[in-house]
């Protein structure tokens, strides 16, 4: 069984803007407002995923970006690697 994850304590301001974003024609930002909200009255991720109708990762991965990196997990990422490919050769061998 899993650890139960949920958010910090919100700040005040941080509740406004997440009551705000629930106002969002953003799908994105709309829904992590929804479960961040939900995960500060204390709901857990297989609760908040049931009732948002996503899985409970989806759930976990956004209470775990808010937990690191605050407000700017309303802030949609690419998922792809953040990695720089390796070049077929070096600077000195291109020419």
């Amino acid at each position: 069984m899993r650890k139960p994850i949920h958010i910090r304590p919100l700040t005040e301001d941080e509740q406004h803007i997440l009551q705000e974003g629930l106002r969002s024609s953003n799908a994105f930002v709309l829904r992590r407002c929804q479960i961040l909200r939900a995960s500060a009255r204390g709901e857990t991720a297989r609760v908040i995923g049931e009732a948002l109708g996503c899985d409970d990762q989806t759930v976990r991965n956004a209470l775990h970006t808010f937990n690191t990196q605050g407000l700017a997990a309303l802030t949609r990422r690419s998922s792809a690697p953040q990695r720089t490919p390796h070049a077929a050769f070096d600077a000195p061998h291109r020419e």
